[in-house]
């Protein structure tokens, strides 16, 4: 009861609603997050999923690990949201699941990069920065693909979407 309660809370300061954000989603963006979501699957993970969802200028990351090496007497959940954006973390035994928020508004750009993890399968990485009031953020979306013109195309499309985001 108590991390059903800690979950939902943690749901409603992010304002996650995922299957309002599906049925509200252009098309086009529903096809671009379903094909960043399969080549962010690491093929030698199959009980992690990581996913992004597209919905008009709001963007979600969400990393889950179902078969996470975390061993917990309790289960821990904590979050940060300011505005529109923020993150939350919830671990248990056996699981791990981590929500990144954010706009396209504070997204200064997309660019990608060969992959410099060699430990890695993930050959490409799209890097994207953003810039809030005095801070910066990098992220990475690990990409198993082989195909350099899928990533560009992929780079391509979200800067389109992040430029008419900032319109």
């Amino acid at each position: 009861m108590k991390k059903s309660f800690v979950l939902l809370s943690v749901a409603l300061l992010l304002g996650y609603t995922a299957p309002a954000q599906t049925m509200s989603a252009a098309p086009k963006q529903l096809a671009l997050a379903r094909q960043l979501n399969q080549l962010m699957r690491d093929p030698a993970k199959p009980k992690q999923d990581v996913l992004i969802a597209l919905n008009s200028c709001h963007v979600q990351q969400i990393i889950r690990d179902r078969d996470a090496d975390v061993n917990l007497d309790n289960p821990l959940a904590m979050s940060f949201a300011s505005g529109k954006s923020g993150w939350a973390v919830s671990s248990s035994n056996g699981f791990f699941e981590l929500k990144m928020d954010f706009e396209w508004s504070d997204v200064t750009a997309v660019s990608y990069a060969r992959s410099d993890d060699k430990d890695s399968k993930a050959l490409y990485e799209i890097q994207i920065k953003r810039q809030k009031k005095n801070s910066t953020t990098n992220s990475e979306l690990q990409l198993y693909t082989t195909d350099e013109a899928v990533v560009k195309n992929l780079v391509a499309q979200l800067n389109k979407l992040r430029q008419g985001c900032n319109q």
